[in-house]
């Protein structure tokens, strides 16, 4: 019997395949064998053809629902499968508490999908715009090992860590852009309306201006004239660069440098770790084998300089080499990290150091990220002092001088 079956290869590239197998567990143990991470099995019928190919059409336009959402679907799995509720009941329960028609008609569909004999990771597959494969992956190994329970658990934990830590980011970059943009607004407001008015003034009394005063009605002028012209160019400037930075070659070069900027590079490098360990921590834990976790990690994130790491773990772990020799000599890694993996290695808690070790560099990473906006906010204000002082001294350096002369 044919099976459309998508998985993940080694690389963390997604790959559709048919299958001929007498069962879906037989078509997986295949797939398996040849070093695939399965994220979906289904037989081939006419209406799973489409899937199988990777066309296939998706119910709903646009997102049904959030993080939110999925962060609170997984805490009432978590509480209701706990207390003895079964998958199904817990599913029905949810779906009548959901107020948005879409995300409610998903929640159905799975609760639909797993009365009628499927597995819920298998039912989850079926949308995986917002079911990723760490999720599904981590619900069947809890599936596999009679622990869902537990799998629903860890994931509410490791996605409100995830959410927290989304949260601060965005809170803390939240202050110095407003001032960034205020600082862009007064700029333009003295650029536009203010030194315009000056401009004529001058004019009108003809008195020769300072050097400082000529340079500024100048720049002036040439804005207002190629107003146009200069909206232009910043918006090519834009799209030049960010087209730039999809290159390989380019967004290769951006990776290694990103994590080598004094300050923010440090910062950037333990947030990529933090999500790195959590989510191999948290796969491990929940009983997802250790390469199938692997090809979990490299889709955490897009830094090619992290994705480099995930699979020199990846084949490390494949060639039965120690992971934590390998994460010791990694630039990347420092060395009061990969010595507690190390140690989680040997000892058999691999999944609990790791966990341990994204919880301390979440928190620390929450106290730099702090300490990072007390830095920026006093330069960003300090240079929008100078810019509007320096505005104004150049405005009024003529009017003290007329007062002078006529007072001589």
């Amino acid at each position: 019997m044919p099976f459309a079956c998508e998985a993940i290869d080694e690389r963390g590239k997604p790959i559709t395949s048919v299958v001929d197998a007498a069962t879906a567990e037989e078509a997986t143990d295949q797939l398996r064998a040849r070093g695939l991470f399965v994220t979906r099995v289904q037989e081939a019928s006419a209406e799973a053809a489409p899937a199988a190919d990777g066309r296939r059409v998706a119910m709903f336009h646009g997102r049904a629902g959030n993080t939110r959402d999925l962060l609170l679907l997984t805490r009432q799995m978590s509480m209701m499968l706990r207390a003895g509720s079964r998958v199904v009941p817990a599913l029905e329960a949810i779906e009548q508490q959901t107020t948005k028609p879409r995300w409610r008609a998903i929640v159905g569909e799975v609760r639909h999908a797993v009365e009628t004999g499927s597995s819920l990771s298998m039912a989850l597959a079926e949308y995986p715009e917002m079911f990723n494969q760490t999720f599904r992956a981590i619900v069947a190994a809890g599936e596999s090992t009679g622990e869902t329970s537990n799998a629903f658990d860890r994931l509410a934990m490791m996605m409100k860590e995830q959410q927290q830590m989304r949260v601060r980011i965005i809170g803390t970059l939240m202050y110095p852009a407003l001032l960034m943009v205020l600082a862009l607004g007064v700029v333009g407001v003295l650029m536009f309306f203010v030194l315009p008015r000056f401009d004529d003034l001058y004019t009108m009394l003809d008195t020769p201006l300072p050097l400082l005063t000529r340079w500024m009605l100048i720049l002036s002028r040439e804005a207002r004239d190629n107003a146009i012209a200069l909206g232009v160019a910043c918006v090519a400037a834009v799209v030049t660069v960010t087209l730039v930075l999809r290159l390989p070659q380019t967004k290769n070069l951006w990776d290694a440098m990103i994590v080598r900027i004094p300050l923010v590079g440090g910062l950037a490098r333990a947030v990529i770790l933090a999500r790195i360990f959590r989510v191999w921590g948290t796969s491990v834990c929940s009983s997802v084998p250790l390469l199938d976790s692997l090809a979990l990690c490299r889709n955490v994130t897009a830094n090619a300089q992290f994705r480099a790491l995930v699979d020199s773990i990846h084949q490390s772990a494949s060639s039965g080499r120690s992971i934590g020799h390998t994460l010791e000599r990694h630039p990347l890694v420092p060395r009061t990290l990969a010595s507690p993996l190390a140690i989680g290695e040997q000892t058999g808690q691999l999944g609990e150091a790791l966990v341990f070790l994204a919880d301390y560099l979440d928190e620390d990473n929450a106290q730099r990220l702090a300490a990072l906006t007390r830095l920026v906010e006093p330069i960003i204000l300090i240079v929008l002092g100078l810019v509007v002082g320096l505005v104004a001294v150049s405005l009024f350096l003529p009017l003290f001088n007329l007062t002078g002369a006529a007072h001589g």
